[in-house]
């Protein structure tokens, strides 16, 4: 039997780079099934670094500012609807 929800997320994904690759597949086909929070620091002189962190296990990903902005796109146009991706809050 094939996972529609996994051939979802295949075909959603079959542009994104390798780094937002691993995060979706943390966070929409393993067992997790969440919407990771983003955690930014930044240094006085104004270099920042994100990192998503999944909520069911903490683990976390450091992620730079292309592949931040791509998580938030694609989630916007296809994690709602799979109930995962990342959330700035």
């Amino acid at each position: 039997m094939v996972d529609a929800e996994l051939v979802g997320l295949t075909a959603a994904t079959e542009t994104v780079s390798p780094a937002v690759l691993e995060v979706l597949r943390h966070l929409c086909v393993d067992e997790h099934r969440a919407f990771g929070g983003v955690l930014e620091w930044c240094e006085t002189r104004g270099d920042c670094v994100q990192a998503v962190v999944c909520p069911a296990c903490a683990r976390q990903f450091v992620v730079d500012e292309d592949d931040l902005r791509e998580l938030l796109r694609w989630t916007d146009g296809q994690g709602r609807p799979l109930a995962c991706g990342v959330r700035w809050d």
